[in-house]
Protein backbone atom coordinates (compact mmCIF):
# COMPACT_ATOMS: atom_id res chain seq x y z
CA UNK A 1 0.00 0.00 0.00
CA UNK A 2 2.56 2.34 0.79
CA UNK A 3 4.07 2.22 -2.29
CA UNK A 4 0.50 3.39 -3.92
CA UNK A 5 1.63 7.63 -2.84
CA UNK A 6 4.22 9.49 -1.42
CA UNK A 7 5.13 9.76 2.08
CA UNK A 8 4.50 12.44 4.21
CA UNK A 9 7.52 12.53 7.32
CA UNK A 10 8.95 15.45 9.51
CA UNK A 11 10.47 18.64 7.53
CA UNK A 12 12.96 16.51 5.29
CA UNK A 13 10.22 14.21 3.36
CA UNK A 14 7.91 16.72 3.51
CA UNK A 15 10.24 19.10 1.31
CA UNK A 16 11.00 16.38 -0.97
CA UNK A 17 7.40 15.43 -1.74
CA UNK A 18 6.02 18.71 -1.44
CA UNK A 19 8.54 21.17 -4.04
CA UNK A 20 9.14 21.09 -7.37
CA UNK A 21 11.07 18.74 -9.34
CA UNK A 22 13.57 21.08 -11.59
CA UNK A 23 13.93 17.96 -14.36
CA UNK A 24 11.70 17.50 -17.15
CA UNK A 25 13.64 14.68 -18.87
CA UNK A 26 10.51 12.68 -18.69
CA UNK A 27 7.78 10.62 -20.66
CA UNK A 28 4.89 12.14 -21.27
CA UNK A 29 0.66 11.12 -21.43
CA UNK A 30 1.32 8.73 -24.63
CA UNK A 31 3.85 6.52 -22.41
CA UNK A 32 2.24 3.49 -22.04
CA UNK A 33 2.07 3.74 -17.97
CA UNK A 34 0.20 7.08 -18.54
CA UNK A 35 -2.33 5.47 -20.49
CA UNK A 36 -4.71 4.75 -16.93
CA UNK A 37 -4.37 8.42 -16.18
CA UNK A 38 -6.96 10.00 -17.58
CA UNK A 39 -9.60 7.24 -16.92
CA UNK A 40 -8.59 7.46 -13.31
CA UNK A 41 -8.36 10.49 -13.10
CA UNK A 42 -12.27 10.36 -13.93
CA UNK A 43 -12.66 7.70 -11.37
CA UNK A 44 -11.71 9.59 -8.47
CA UNK A 45 -13.46 12.44 -8.89
CA UNK A 46 -16.70 10.03 -9.17
CA UNK A 47 -15.90 8.80 -5.87
CA UNK A 48 -14.81 11.60 -4.52
CA UNK A 49 -17.92 13.92 -5.42
CA UNK A 50 -14.79 16.52 -6.84
CA UNK A 51 -15.70 17.64 -10.04
CA UNK A 52 -12.30 18.04 -12.76
CA UNK A 53 -11.61 21.38 -12.98
CA UNK A 54 -8.38 21.03 -15.15
CA UNK A 55 -6.62 17.90 -16.57
CA UNK A 56 -3.72 16.49 -14.71
CA UNK A 57 -0.48 15.72 -17.25
CA UNK A 58 1.22 12.11 -16.31
CA UNK A 59 5.03 11.98 -16.92
CA UNK A 60 7.47 8.79 -16.07
CA UNK A 61 10.56 8.68 -13.97
CA UNK A 62 13.07 5.81 -13.02
CA UNK A 63 14.15 5.24 -10.49
CA UNK A 64 17.74 6.80 -10.89
CA UNK A 65 15.95 10.40 -11.90
CA UNK A 66 13.90 10.07 -8.91
CA UNK A 67 17.02 10.05 -6.78
CA UNK A 68 18.61 12.94 -8.50
CA UNK A 69 15.53 15.09 -8.01
CA UNK A 70 15.63 14.67 -4.43
CA UNK A 71 19.16 15.06 -4.13
CA UNK A 72 19.00 17.94 -5.98
CA UNK A 73 15.96 19.50 -3.71
CA UNK A 74 17.62 18.92 -0.32
CA UNK A 75 20.63 21.31 -2.02
CA UNK A 76 18.31 23.95 -2.99
CA UNK A 77 15.49 23.93 -1.26
CA UNK A 78 16.59 23.31 2.29
CA UNK A 79 17.03 25.90 3.86
CA UNK A 80 20.63 26.66 5.50
CA UNK A 81 21.18 23.47 8.04
CA UNK A 82 17.83 22.66 8.54
CA UNK A 83 18.18 18.88 8.09
CA UNK A 84 21.76 19.10 9.85
CA UNK A 85 19.56 20.87 12.97
CA UNK A 86 17.20 18.47 12.66
CA UNK A 87 19.05 15.23 12.71
CA UNK A 88 20.53 16.24 16.00
CA UNK A 89 17.33 17.22 17.75
CA UNK A 90 15.73 13.69 16.64
CA UNK A 91 19.32 12.47 17.92
CA UNK A 92 18.96 13.79 20.73
CA UNK A 93 15.75 12.70 21.78
CA UNK A 94 15.94 8.98 21.05
CA UNK A 95 13.88 8.93 17.45
CA UNK A 96 16.62 8.43 15.28
CA UNK A 97 19.79 6.15 16.55
CA UNK A 98 22.83 8.09 16.62
CA UNK A 99 25.03 6.10 13.91
CA UNK A 100 21.71 6.19 11.60
CA UNK A 101 22.31 8.72 7.84
CA UNK A 102 19.60 10.83 8.18
CA UNK A 103 19.13 11.95 4.13
CA UNK A 104 20.73 9.24 2.83
CA UNK A 105 17.89 6.56 4.94
CA UNK A 106 15.53 8.90 4.16
CA UNK A 107 16.14 8.92 0.10
CA UNK A 108 16.22 5.06 0.24
CA UNK A 109 12.78 4.74 2.61
CA UNK A 110 11.81 6.90 -0.31
CA UNK A 111 12.47 4.73 -2.93
CA UNK A 112 11.58 1.74 -1.69
CA UNK A 113 7.96 2.59 -1.28
CA UNK A 114 7.03 4.91 -4.20
CA UNK A 115 5.09 3.71 -6.38
CA UNK A 116 3.86 7.71 -8.00
CA UNK A 117 3.27 10.97 -6.77
CA UNK A 118 1.40 14.19 -7.26
CA UNK A 119 3.41 17.41 -7.36
CA UNK A 120 1.27 20.38 -6.29
CA UNK A 121 3.57 22.77 -7.56
CA UNK A 122 3.86 21.31 -10.98
CA UNK A 123 0.66 20.09 -11.02
CA UNK A 124 1.10 16.70 -12.79
CA UNK A 125 1.14 13.19 -11.42
CA UNK A 126 4.33 10.94 -11.84
CA UNK A 127 4.24 7.42 -12.12
CA UNK A 128 7.35 5.56 -10.88
CA UNK A 129 8.53 3.72 -13.74
CA UNK A 130 8.82 0.31 -12.07
CA UNK A 131 5.56 -0.01 -11.25
CA UNK A 132 3.94 -3.67 -12.34
CA UNK A 133 0.61 -3.13 -14.68
CA UNK A 134 -1.60 -4.54 -12.63
CA UNK A 135 -0.80 -1.58 -9.41
CA UNK A 136 -0.62 1.03 -12.50
CA UNK A 137 -4.64 2.32 -12.01
CA UNK A 138 -4.68 1.77 -8.42
CA UNK A 139 -1.58 4.12 -8.10
CA UNK A 140 -3.11 6.55 -10.59
CA UNK A 141 -6.38 6.83 -8.59
CA UNK A 142 -4.79 7.55 -4.99
CA UNK A 143 -2.39 10.12 -6.70
CA UNK A 144 -5.09 11.87 -8.78
CA UNK A 145 -7.02 12.24 -5.72
CA UNK A 146 -4.22 14.37 -4.52
CA UNK A 147 -4.50 15.76 -7.67
CA UNK A 148 -8.49 16.68 -7.16
CA UNK A 149 -7.57 17.36 -3.49
CA UNK A 150 -5.19 20.08 -5.03
CA UNK A 151 -7.82 22.04 -7.39
CA UNK A 152 -10.23 21.91 -4.42
CA UNK A 153 -8.26 22.97 -1.58
CA UNK A 154 -4.07 23.99 -2.77
CA UNK A 155 -1.91 21.78 -1.15
CA UNK A 156 0.92 23.52 -1.38
CA UNK A 157 -0.69 25.85 1.00
CA UNK A 158 -2.17 22.86 3.09
CA UNK A 159 0.68 21.28 3.93
CA UNK A 160 3.61 23.44 4.00
CA UNK A 161 6.96 22.44 5.28
CA UNK A 162 7.74 26.22 5.97
CA UNK A 163 5.27 25.46 8.56
CA UNK A 164 8.12 24.72 11.91
CA UNK A 165 5.81 21.99 13.20
CA UNK A 166 5.97 18.57 12.19
CA UNK A 167 3.20 17.71 14.53
CA UNK A 168 0.67 19.86 12.44
CA UNK A 169 2.43 19.35 9.37
CA UNK A 170 1.76 15.32 10.23
CA UNK A 171 -1.57 15.70 10.95
CA UNK A 172 -2.62 17.48 7.76
CA UNK A 173 -0.46 15.12 6.25
CA UNK A 174 -3.07 12.17 7.75
CA UNK A 175 -6.12 13.79 6.05
CA UNK A 176 -4.47 14.44 2.78
CA UNK A 177 -3.10 10.66 2.77
CA UNK A 178 -6.01 9.06 4.46
CA UNK A 179 -8.44 10.56 1.52
CA UNK A 180 -6.67 9.51 -0.97
CA UNK A 181 -6.49 5.97 0.40
CA UNK A 182 -10.45 6.36 1.12
CA UNK A 183 -10.59 6.86 -2.37
CA UNK A 184 -8.49 4.24 -3.91
CA UNK A 185 -10.11 1.33 -1.36
CA UNK A 186 -13.61 3.00 -2.77
CA UNK A 187 -12.13 2.01 -6.12
CA UNK A 188 -11.50 -1.63 -5.13
CA UNK A 189 -14.23 -2.78 -3.48
CA UNK A 190 -16.15 -1.29 -6.33
CA UNK A 191 -14.49 -3.59 -8.90
CA UNK A 192 -15.09 -6.46 -6.19
CA UNK A 193 -19.24 -5.36 -6.38
CA UNK A 194 -18.99 -3.75 -2.64
CA UNK A 195 -19.86 -1.11 -0.71
CA UNK A 196 -17.98 1.95 0.39
CA UNK A 197 -16.00 1.67 3.13
CA UNK A 198 -18.33 4.12 5.31
CA UNK A 199 -20.68 1.04 4.87
CA UNK A 200 -18.28 -1.03 7.89
CA UNK A 201 -17.62 -0.16 10.93
CA UNK A 202 -14.05 0.24 10.86
CA UNK A 203 -11.54 -0.80 8.46
CA UNK A 204 -9.02 -2.61 10.46
CA UNK A 205 -9.12 -6.03 8.54
CA UNK A 206 -8.43 -4.70 4.86
CA UNK A 207 -5.98 -1.90 6.20
CA UNK A 208 -3.87 -4.43 7.84
CA UNK A 209 -3.46 -6.48 4.85
CA UNK A 210 -3.12 -3.83 2.45
CA UNK A 211 -1.22 -0.91 4.50
CA UNK A 212 1.01 -2.52 7.52
CA UNK A 213 2.69 -5.01 5.56
CA UNK A 214 4.45 -2.59 3.35
CA UNK A 215 6.56 -1.58 6.42
CA UNK A 216 8.30 -5.07 6.06
CA UNK A 217 10.18 -3.82 3.29
CA UNK A 218 12.37 -0.93 4.63
CA UNK A 219 15.81 -2.60 5.42
CA UNK A 220 18.05 -0.76 8.20
CA UNK A 221 15.51 2.27 8.25
CA UNK A 222 14.90 2.83 12.25
CA UNK A 223 11.54 1.35 13.76
CA UNK A 224 10.28 5.08 14.64
CA UNK A 225 10.78 6.07 10.72
CA UNK A 226 8.55 3.12 9.76
CA UNK A 227 6.09 4.14 12.16
CA UNK A 228 5.80 7.93 10.52
CA UNK A 229 6.00 6.67 7.60
CA UNK A 230 2.99 4.48 7.48
CA UNK A 231 1.10 7.15 9.80
CA UNK A 232 -0.41 9.11 7.80
CA UNK A 233 -1.92 6.26 5.81
CA UNK A 234 -3.21 3.86 8.91
CA UNK A 235 -3.76 6.33 11.01
CA UNK A 236 -5.53 9.10 8.27
CA UNK A 237 -7.31 6.21 6.96
CA UNK A 238 -9.40 5.60 10.78
CA UNK A 239 -9.52 9.26 10.64
CA UNK A 240 -11.13 9.89 7.38
CA UNK A 241 -13.13 6.36 7.90
CA UNK A 242 -14.97 7.76 10.60
CA UNK A 243 -15.74 11.18 9.00
CA UNK A 244 -17.05 9.33 6.24
CA UNK A 245 -19.62 7.68 8.38
CA UNK A 246 -20.87 10.67 9.79
CA UNK A 247 -21.27 12.50 6.22
CA UNK A 248 -19.52 11.09 3.77
CA UNK A 249 -17.15 12.99 1.35
CA UNK A 250 -18.66 16.26 2.05
CA UNK A 251 -17.96 16.12 5.53
CA UNK A 252 -14.27 14.95 4.20
CA UNK A 253 -14.09 18.50 2.41
CA UNK A 254 -15.16 20.35 5.43
CA UNK A 255 -12.18 18.58 7.16
CA UNK A 256 -10.46 20.24 5.08
CA UNK A 257 -11.59 23.63 5.53
CA UNK A 258 -11.18 23.03 9.61
CA UNK A 259 -8.05 20.39 9.38
CA UNK A 260 -7.02 18.58 12.56
CA UNK A 261 -4.51 20.74 14.76
CA UNK A 262 -2.34 17.53 15.76
CA UNK A 263 -1.40 14.02 15.58
CA UNK A 264 -3.41 13.74 18.72
CA UNK A 265 -6.58 14.45 16.90
CA UNK A 266 -5.73 12.49 14.78
CA UNK A 267 -5.50 9.01 16.79
CA UNK A 268 -8.46 10.20 19.08
CA UNK A 269 -10.70 11.64 16.63
CA UNK A 270 -13.54 12.96 19.58
CA UNK A 271 -10.70 15.79 20.49
CA UNK A 272 -10.99 16.58 17.04
CA UNK A 273 -14.37 17.60 17.27
CA UNK A 274 -13.27 20.19 20.58
CA UNK A 275 -14.32 23.48 19.69
CA UNK A 276 -10.76 24.00 21.76
CA UNK A 277 -7.60 22.42 21.14
CA UNK A 278 -6.69 20.05 23.92
CA UNK A 279 -3.28 21.44 24.19
CA UNK A 280 -1.57 24.44 24.87
CA UNK A 281 1.28 26.24 23.06
CA UNK A 282 4.42 26.52 23.96
CA UNK A 283 5.91 30.38 23.39
CA UNK A 284 9.42 31.00 23.07
CA UNK A 285 9.63 32.78 26.06
CA UNK A 286 8.06 29.56 28.31
CA UNK A 287 10.51 27.20 25.90
CA UNK A 288 13.62 28.69 27.01
CA UNK A 289 15.44 26.77 29.90
CA UNK A 290 16.60 28.42 32.56
CA UNK A 291 19.90 26.43 32.51
CA UNK A 292 21.12 28.04 29.06
CA UNK A 293 23.98 30.62 28.65
CA UNK A 294 22.27 33.93 28.10
CA UNK A 295 24.23 34.13 25.15
CA UNK A 296 22.64 30.87 23.62
CA UNK A 297 21.11 31.50 20.44
CA UNK A 298 18.07 29.59 18.86
CA UNK A 299 18.73 28.36 15.74
CA UNK A 300 16.19 25.77 15.76
CA UNK A 301 12.54 24.28 16.91
CA UNK A 302 9.41 21.94 16.19
CA UNK A 303 6.90 20.25 17.60
CA UNK A 304 6.90 16.86 18.20
CA UNK A 305 3.53 15.76 19.19
CA UNK A 306 2.04 12.42 20.81
CA UNK A 307 2.50 10.32 17.37
CA UNK A 308 6.55 11.19 16.88
CA UNK A 309 6.37 10.67 21.05
CA UNK A 310 5.11 7.80 20.93
CA UNK A 311 7.58 6.32 18.43
CA UNK A 312 10.60 7.89 19.68
CA UNK A 313 9.51 5.65 23.45
CA UNK A 314 8.34 2.32 21.57
CA UNK A 315 12.29 2.17 20.46
CA UNK A 316 12.81 1.61 24.10
CA UNK A 317 9.84 0.43 25.62
CA UNK A 318 8.84 -3.02 26.63
CA UNK A 319 6.30 -2.81 23.86
CA UNK A 320 4.40 -0.27 21.34
CA UNK A 321 1.16 -0.75 23.82
CA UNK A 322 3.30 0.69 26.62
CA UNK A 323 4.97 3.36 24.31
CA UNK A 324 1.53 4.74 23.37
CA UNK A 325 0.12 4.52 26.81
CA UNK A 326 2.94 6.84 27.91
CA UNK A 327 2.13 9.59 24.57
CA UNK A 328 -1.95 9.48 25.66
CA UNK A 329 -1.50 12.34 27.53
CA UNK A 330 0.32 14.71 25.14
CA UNK A 331 -0.76 18.65 26.85
CA UNK A 332 1.67 20.07 23.83
CA UNK A 333 5.45 20.45 23.65
CA UNK A 334 8.12 22.41 22.08
CA UNK A 335 11.72 21.21 21.63
CA UNK A 336 15.17 23.69 20.09
CA UNK A 337 18.43 23.92 19.32
CA UNK A 338 20.63 26.42 20.72
CA UNK A 339 24.38 27.63 19.81
CA UNK A 340 26.36 29.57 21.84
CA UNK A 341 29.02 31.88 19.87
CA UNK A 342 30.53 30.07 17.21
CA UNK A 343 30.88 26.56 19.29
CA UNK A 344 29.66 23.55 17.49
CA UNK A 345 28.52 22.29 20.51
CA UNK A 346 24.66 22.95 20.26
CA UNK A 347 22.17 22.73 23.40
CA UNK A 348 18.99 20.94 23.09
CA UNK A 349 15.65 21.95 25.26
CA UNK A 350 12.67 20.18 24.70
CA UNK A 351 9.52 21.16 27.02
CA UNK A 352 6.41 18.64 27.40
CA UNK A 353 3.30 19.45 29.09
CA UNK A 354 0.86 16.77 29.97
CA UNK A 355 -2.90 16.82 30.81
CA UNK A 356 -2.87 15.26 34.23
CA UNK A 357 -0.23 14.47 36.87
CA UNK A 358 -0.63 10.99 36.42
CA UNK A 359 0.09 11.57 32.94
CA UNK A 360 3.37 13.61 33.32
CA UNK A 361 4.69 11.01 36.25
CA UNK A 362 3.89 7.95 33.54
CA UNK A 363 6.04 10.09 30.44
CA UNK A 364 8.55 10.82 33.01
CA UNK A 365 9.14 7.49 34.03
CA UNK A 366 9.01 5.76 30.62
CA UNK A 367 11.59 8.69 29.50
CA UNK A 368 14.04 8.46 32.33
CA UNK A 369 13.84 4.28 30.95
CA UNK A 370 14.76 5.07 27.82
CA UNK A 371 17.52 6.84 28.63
CA UNK A 372 18.89 4.68 30.67
CA UNK A 373 18.46 2.08 28.11
CA UNK A 374 20.24 4.38 25.39
CA UNK A 375 22.91 5.40 27.74
CA UNK A 376 24.48 2.77 29.79
CA UNK A 377 27.26 4.79 31.14
CA UNK A 378 24.98 7.06 32.88
CA UNK A 379 26.03 7.56 36.50
CA UNK A 380 23.66 9.28 38.14
CA UNK A 381 21.86 7.45 39.97
CA UNK A 382 17.82 6.63 39.38
CA UNK A 383 16.42 9.15 41.41
CA UNK A 384 19.25 11.63 42.50
CA UNK A 385 19.66 14.81 42.47
CA UNK A 386 21.44 16.36 39.73
CA UNK A 387 21.98 15.76 35.78
CA UNK A 388 23.01 12.35 34.22
CA UNK A 389 26.64 12.36 33.24
CA UNK A 390 27.73 10.77 30.22
CA UNK A 391 30.87 9.35 29.71
CA UNK A 392 31.91 11.87 27.16
CA UNK A 393 30.74 14.76 29.69
CA UNK A 394 27.49 15.60 28.17
CA UNK A 395 24.79 16.22 30.78
CA UNK A 396 21.23 15.55 30.59
CA UNK A 397 18.70 17.29 32.79
CA UNK A 398 15.11 16.02 33.40
CA UNK A 399 12.83 17.44 35.87
CA UNK A 400 9.17 16.98 36.44
CA UNK A 401 6.84 20.23 38.29
CA UNK A 402 3.65 19.70 38.02
CA UNK A 403 2.30 19.25 34.74
CA UNK A 404 5.40 20.30 32.81
CA UNK A 405 8.67 18.31 32.15
CA UNK A 406 11.59 19.78 31.01
CA UNK A 407 14.67 18.05 29.49
CA UNK A 408 18.09 19.85 28.68
CA UNK A 409 21.19 17.99 26.54
CA UNK A 410 24.50 20.28 27.84
CA UNK A 411 27.18 19.87 25.68
CA UNK A 412 30.64 18.67 27.40
CA UNK A 413 33.04 22.11 28.57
Amino acid sequence: MLLFSNSQIPWLLLVLLCLVSPFQQVSALDDPLCQVASSSLEKASKIRGLEIKTKVPCLVRDKEHVKKYLLHTIKTKLPPNKLKHEEQVYKALGLLPAEFDYSDGLIELYLSQIGGYYDPEEDHFVMAAWMPAILQTTVAVHELTHGLQDQYFDLEKFVNPKIENSDLLLARSALVEGDATAVMFDYARQLAGQGSIAEDPDVEGFMIQNILGASLVTGSVPESLKMMLIFPYTSGLRFVHQLLRKGGYERVNQAFGQPPRSTEEILHPEKYYQEQADFREISDEQQRSALLPESAVKVYSDTMGEFAISAMLGNYAKNRLAAAQASQGWGGDRVALYQVGSSSSTWVVWKTIWDTESDAQQFFAEFETTLRKRFVEISRRKGSAGPMLLRDGTKLHLKREGLEIEFVVEPKD
